[in-house]
């Protein structure tokens, strides 16, 4: 009986071999080790809220901002305030609102400050307080969806209430704050944080259709996209072009981007933002006024007679992004950005199915 056995390696084909094993072994490594790493893109049409939920981020993950970045702050919060109120005394002359002739000083010290490096201080925080208790400011207020305003009709308010801390000499900025704060994205920023195992690089771009074009040069690597609607938007336009419906501009773009080749295997997360503005909206300006389909919507859901205007007007923006939808997964979550809990326990569902999926593509 013969036993045949194989050509003895020599001793460089036995190094070859060894170095092989070892390059092999690097590679599943590497990997390994690159799905701890995952890119989250942030898309949606500006003033979604992109900015706010990263800075969320920020706050949740990576202990917040320290104090030279609280810092940066202080003068577009300043700003934030003093605009706000700008645009609301434009608008009252816009549409023959009178404001009283007792405020005209009050309006000449806000009218004054505009391209001055000194935006917020005492003697304008007085006129700003002083402006906002009168029926014209709050008769501007009542058609706020109709005016530009920083941060928006919440943001706003939230100004005037703070504007007297703001314009201190020694003002720092909270946590919250910075949240609310409100500075035009431009160019791209990206935020880093580790959450277990797993390093995510949450990227920003700017939303207004200016900043579009740049958007191409983020979408390598992309383990997925994060699209923000602003739900209380639906009876707002366009800052670009103060026409355009808000809430169409982002369908469409939504529709544009999920039909896309670059995103042919990407999940798609669709973060139904501003929930608490449009919980307070809804009941002022029904979606049927605005929606000829949304009453026949709601006829058809068979919960409907469960729920209130709220999760009705909810489910029927949901559907509409469902249905425009041109991708393969879509996982839609109501969220409000400026509450850092929700916020919190929305990325806890996000990330598990994020990663779930890249792990899946890796064969892992």
């Amino acid at each position: 009986m013969s036993c045949f056995s194989g050509k003895k390696k020599t001793p460089e084909e036995e190094a070859q071999s060894k170095k092989n094993k070892e390059i092999e072994a690097a590679l599943k490594e590497d990997k390994k080790q690159s799905n701890h790493k995952l890119k989250l893109l942030l898309l949606g049409t500006g003033d979604a809220g992109k900015s706010t939920f990263a800075k969320q981020m920020k706050v949740i993950h990576q202990d917040g901002f320290n104090r030279q970045e609280l810092e940066k702050f202080v003068e577009i919060l300043r700003e934030n305030c003093v605009t706000g109120i700008q645009k609301l005394i434009e608008s009252c002359k816009k549409w023959d609102i009178e404001i009283p002739k007792k405020n005209k000083a009050h309006t000449d010290i806000i009218e004054r400050v505009q391209g001055e490096d000194v935006k917020l201080n005492d003697e304008v925080a007085d006129a700003i307080e002083a402006l906002w208790q009168t029926d014209a400011i709050q008769q501007a207020m009542k058609r706020s969806n109709e005016i530009q305003l920083p941060g928006g009709e919440s943001g706003t308010i939230y100004y005037v209430q703070h504007c007297r801390r703001f314009a201190k000499k020694d003002y720092l900025p909270t946590q919250d704050d910075v949240i609310r704060a409100k500075l035009r994205t431009t160019g791209i920023i990206e935020t880093v944080f580790t959450v277990g195992t797993t390093e995510f690089t949450m990227v920003d771009v700017g939303g207004q259709r200016s900043e579009r074009r740049k958007w191409l040069n983020c979408f390598a690597g992309i383990a997925a996209v994060i699209y923000l609607v602003a739900l209380n938007e639906y009876d707002m336009v366009l800052e670009e072009d103060n026409k355009t419906n808000r809430m169409e501009e982002s369908l469409k773009l939504f529709q544009k981007l999920t039909g896309a080749e670059w995103f042919q295997n990407t999940s798609f997360i669709l973060f139904l933002n501003k929930s608490d503005l449009f919980k307070e909206k809804i009941g002022r300006k029904p979606l049927s006024e605005f929606f000829e389909d949304y009453d026949s919507f709601v006829g058809g859901l068979e919960e409907g007679a469960k729920l209130d205007d709220f999760e009705k007007g909810c489910e029927y923006i949901k559907w509409q992004y469902v249905e425009a939808f041109n991708g393969d997964r879509l996982y839609p979550f109501v969220t409000c950005a400026i509450d850092t809990e929700n916020c919190d326990r929305v990325f806890e569902s996000v990330r598990d199915t994020v990663i779930t999926h890249a792990l899946t593509q890796s064969g892992l």
